[in-house]
C-alpha cells in the first residue's frame, strides 16, 4: 500500500510540473504575440490577451504549488 502511494505522489509531482511548464510556456507565447508588432494585423481586444497571460500564469503558479505540496508529502513519507 505504501509503495502504491509513493508511486501516485511521484506521478502527481511529474504531472503538475509538466502542467505548470506548459502553462508558463503558453503565457510567454501569448505575451510575445502581444508585444511583437505586426504590420497589417490589428489586435481588436488586447485586454483578452493580457487577461489570458495572467490567467495562464496564475494556473502555472497553482500547479507549481500543487507539485511542491505533493513533493513535500513524498519527502515526509520517505523519511518517516
Amino acid at each position: 500500500m505504501e509503495e502504491k502511494r509513493i508511486k501516485q505522489l511521484e506521478a502527481k509531482v511529474a504531472d503538475y510540473k509538466q502542467y505548470g511548464f506548459i502553462l508558463l510556456s503558453l503565457s510567454i507565447f501569448l505575451f510575445i504575440g502581444l508585444v511583437i508588432p505586426t504590420e497589417n494585423t490589428v489586435v481588436i481586444i488586447p485586454g483578452l490577451f493580457i487577461g489570458g497571460v495572467f490567467v495562464t500564469l496564475a494556473f502555472a503558479v497553482l500547479f507549481h504549488r500543487l507539485a511542491m505540496r505533493a513533493q513535500r508529502q513524498l519527502y515526509e513519507d520517505n523519511h518517516n
